[in-house]
């Protein structure tokens, strides 16, 4: 009996993979706040600083899209493979010429390795599904979430304490050979999904339009994509304008407790989550965050507005627990219920789509902040956002059944070509 009832391992595939992804995810935590700081302190500009943040965000939005449809034409384990190789070139390449005199040559070396990072997730999260076992992609999911979440916890800490007493170079050098030892452990033969097998190899734009229609035309797909647009725009920015309430108290380490917090948040609700030994449905997943979104910004306002040590530790817990829940079940979404020659580009069209309403919800906040007080912006939009993404993930939840095992035929083009 016990035998019987006992879910299949994640196996020893999944486990190398994941083993370089979370060294990945850790070189790029590493450099993630140590290079602006440094481009801060060299160049005594704090805009110069914030650009390098900043570029993390077009890439998804102009890329992604793009990135889907090689994700759904090549074997995916080979283009992540070639993603990682072409990474450790270019962060090698930074490393090789950073210096005070050369910070015109940074950038662009930022802007590739995040158009880079964007063609390789739709690839990545795609070709799970087929390398783990029928009912454990949450456990998959949740592992690889929570090296993120350690990755995010431990990286900023480690990156500045290297900034401080050694160089900016050993940080990017870091980064870059993690990148290697990503590569390699995806070397092993593992499923990769797609391939010469893949449909709609004809023109780009009809293979594009081929990813959106596989969005439009699942109902639970396309209600939780409509759901996070309200959500992301009323509630997205809600970590950003917790640390600039943070960087305005007298408590200077207030900003570093908070992200330790959230770090931690992330890491545990991770962690229990992979330890879960039954398939538990995306969209009740989704719905939950969604219902919870209110109670949660109403709590972190409180303990922020407190401001006292533990408080800070707290409200960045609670949004770094909150923060995995909402995106864990669209993530599963795009996995599960496309088929698997579409993954990659409902992956791709969903990170767009969500990027928009990130910057959106940015700019909302920016402008509402010059008449509001900073937690009032969040208060109010949690308790918005859970009040207009509620009915969209409600949709979702009720339409949601067993994943389909085909793409219905996509709409026709606007141009009058007919989609496959």
């Amino acid at each position: 009996m016990g035998s019987a009832s006992r879910p299949e391992r994640l196996g020893g595939a999944f486990l190398l993979i994941w083993s370089g992804r979370s060294l990945s995810l850790l070189g790029g935590y590493i450099q993630y706040l140590a290079l602006p700081l440094w481009i801060r302190q060299v160049s005594g500009s704090t805009v110069a600083g914030l650009l390098a943040l900043g570029m993390n965000f077009v890439p998804q939005i102009v890329c992604a899209p793009f990135a889907g449809v090689l994700a759904d034409r090549f074997d995916r384990r080979r283009l992540v493979i070639a993603v990682d190789l072409s990474s450790f070139v270019v962060a090698a390449s930074l490393a090789l010429s950073v210096g005070p005199h050369r910070l015109g040559w940074v950038y662009p070396h930022l802007a590739v390795l995040q158009v880079l990072a964007a063609l390789s997730i739709p690839a990545f999260m795609g070709m799970l599904p087929d390398v783990v076992p029928t009912g454990r992609l949450l456990a998959a999911n949740s592992l690889l979430n929570a090296s993120a979440g350690a990755a995010v916890t431990i990286g900023p800490l480690l990156g500045t304490a290297l900034l401080t007493h050694s160089s900016i170079t050993v940080v990017v050098w870091i980064n870059a050979l993690s990148y290697l030892v990503a590569a390699a452990c995806m070397l092993p033969k593992a499923p990769g999904g797609a391939g010469d097998e893949a449909p709609g190899r004809g023109q780009v734009r009809k293979q594009l339009w081929q990813g959106l229609a596989a969005v439009r035309t699942d109902p639970v797909l396309r209600a939780t994509v409509a759901a996070e647009a309200p959500w992301n725009l009323c509630f997205g920015a809600a970590s950003e304008l917790v640390l600039m309430h943070f960087g305005a108290t007298a408590l200077k380490q207030a900003p570093g407790l908070f992200g330790l917090g959230a770090g931690l948040g992330s890491l545990a609700v991770t962690l229990v989550l992979a330890r879960v030994r039954r398939d538990v449905p995306a969209a009740s997943l989704f719905m939950t965050a969604v219902l919870g979104t209110a109670p949660v910004a109403l709590a972190v306002a409180w303990l922020a507005a407190d401001g006292g040590t533990w408080c800070v530790v707290l409200a960045g817990l609670l949004l770094g627990v909150h923060a995995y829940l909402i995106v864990i079940g669209p993530t599963m979404h795009c996995q599960q219920r496309p088929d698997r020659h579409y993954r990659g580009r409902v992956t791709a069209v969903r990170r767009a789509w969500k990027a928009v309403w990130q910057l959106a919800g940015l700019g909302t906040a920016a402008l509402l902040t010059q008449w509001l007080p900073v937690l009032a912006v969040v208060a109010v939009g949690g308790v918005l956002a859970g009040a207009t993404a509620a009915p969209w993930a409600w949709r979702a939840l009720r339409a949601d059944g067993p994943p389909r095992t085909t793409v219905p035929s996509p709409v026709p083009l606007p141009t009058g070509g007919g989609a496959r």
